[in-house]
């Protein structure tokens, strides 16, 4: 039944990579969009008021005037096993895609590539006039995620739009899908050196494509783009002290290790995303006591560039999808 008030239970997500920047690709003929499970979404348009006010017009305020525009915000999404693989695209650019033969495809992003442009179309379907607000021209800027022992397993998605238009029907009527199947937090793994790191009690990991907006002067208060600079990739990992000393022997030698952030699907062979990092620096942390119970430490790591592998950051996902 249709409502007068919009609610979080009816929003659609579509999102299609655009040829041409900035221009929303046809979905009327459908197939063209992907539709895309979603927690929370912040992304939208903001164009706040300047106030500059003038002498000699007596003592009420002035009309205000229109700053330029901005198009940002953030998806939260799930760590799934299908449509993962259209935000990685996103993240990292086009994968190389390997056909196991089995009916499973194995997907590599590499970091340091040219990244695609989006549509995305944020739609309120559920109300008596339903509300579409299609953003054009967005690049994914970062994506962020912790790890813990339990609970379900989601990122951050952080964007940048060049615009958004409110349209009154979705861009694609008939969007592709893809079967939700998610990841938990109960199969993840970090490993360090190639090896399941002991005592590890959680963390974070967080890479970022660091847009700079090309905020040129133009009368429609657009961006002309956002192009993507350093690529960078931090994060923590809390581990409990004790006779295990991978970590401390990295520590202590001042030498990179290599760092891989997993997970896996219990019962299906070969399903997997993995997120590798062949050189990551780990920081010398005091030891503190805290009363009586375990002792724990948390290590901020950064990675760096690795010339023999050739990228910063490798993500690989398997799964029963052809291509992205």
């Amino acid at each position: 039944m249709a409502k007068t008030r919009a609610y979080g239970s009816d929003a659609q997500l579509l999102a299609a990579f655009e040829a041409t920047y900035g221009t929303a690709p046809d979905g009327s003929g459908g197939g063209v969009y992907t539709r895309l499970s979603f927690k929370e979404s912040s992304l939208g348009a903001e164009r706040p008021l300047g106030y500059d006010p003038l002498l000699g017009q007596g003592r009420d305020a002035q009309d205000p005037f229109y700053e330029a525009v901005s198009d940002e915000g953030e998806f939260g999404v799930p760590l799934d096993l299908r449509a993962i693989g259209f935000w990685l695209k996103g993240i990292l650019g086009a994968a190389d895609t390997t056909d196991n033969l089995d009916g499973t495809y194995t997907h590599v992003f590499t970091s340091g590539g040219d990244l695609p442009s989006l549509t995305f179309d944020v739609g309120h379907t559920g109300l008596t006039v339903p509300k579409y607000y299609r953003h054009t021209g967005a690049k994914l800027e970062s994506l962020a995620f912790d790890m813990a022992r339990t609970g379900p397993a989601n990122a951050t998605i952080g964007v940048v739009a060049q615009g958004e238009t409110e349209q009154a029907s979705a861009v694609d009527a008939a969007p592709l899908t893809h079967a939700l199947k998610r990841f938990s937090q109960g199969t993840g793994t970090i490993k360090v050196g190639g090896s399941q790191l002991a005592n590890v009690t959680g963390g974070r990991f967080a890479f970022s494509n660091n847009l700079e907006r090309v905020e040129t002067i133009r009368d429609d208060g657009l961006i002309d783009g956002a192009d993507e600079t350093e690529a960078t990739a931090e994060g923590s990992i809390d581990v409990r002290f004790s006779t295990d000393t991978t970590i401390s022997a990295a520590v202590s030698a001042e030498t990179p290790v290599a760092m891989e952030y997993g997970y896996s699907i219990p019962g299906a062979e070969g399903y997997l995303l993995k997120f590798a990092l062949p050189r990551v620096f780990l920081p010398k942390k005091k030891q503190e006591l805290r009363g009586p119970g375990g002792v724990q430490a948390s290590y901020d790591w950064r990675a760096a560039y690795d010339s023999v592998a050739g990228h910063l950051l490798q993500i690989t996902l398997t799964n029963d999808v052809a291509a992205y």
